[in-house]
């Protein structure tokens, strides 16, 4: 792993890592729907700030429709329904359980890919999800 690659991992580490717990805080006294609006406005300030002051606007002018649409899809598969209900779950149980628990979404997405985008299947591929089915049984085992 080049010395990039590993800075770039340790900082989406970091910030997701960090990102649940103040979420779970923030959502103390507020809906999930008024928490994920403030966080999508958040994030849209943040996005706006580095498009249309660097020249990453600039590079949009390459987007087609098909782009568009896939990219729009999946921001309201991701951005809004899935983070809906991972800030609903996140309200309501255990911010150390629901993290593992929705972080499994590697699992969709490998079958999707070998089925939609026919990615090959391997072995290290099917011993992950082996490993990740277990972890989900150990973290709920009991509980």
């Amino acid at each position: 792993m080049d010395q990039k690659t590993l800075l770039l991992w340790l900082a989406t580490l970091l910030c997701w890592g960090v990102s649940p717990v103040l979420e779970k805080l923030g959502l103390r006294r507020v809906d999930p729907i008024v928490g994920l609006f403030t966080r999508t406005f958040a994030a849209f300030l943040g996005i706006s700030f580095v498009v249309f002051f660097t020249s990453g606007y600039e590079k949009l002018k390459i987007l087609t429709l098909k782009d568009f649409f896939y990219l729009a899809l999946s921001g309201l598969m991701a951005g809004f329904l899935g983070m809906y209900f991972y800030f609903s779950l996140l309200k309501s149980h255990q911010a150390s359980q629901i993290v593992p628990l929705t972080a499994t979404y590697p699992l969709v997405a490998s079958l999707l890919a070998i089925l939609i985008l026919k990615e090959s299947l391997t072995l290290n591929k099917l011993l992950g999800t082996f490993l990740i089915v277990i972890g989900i049984y150990l973290l709920f085992k009991n509980n």
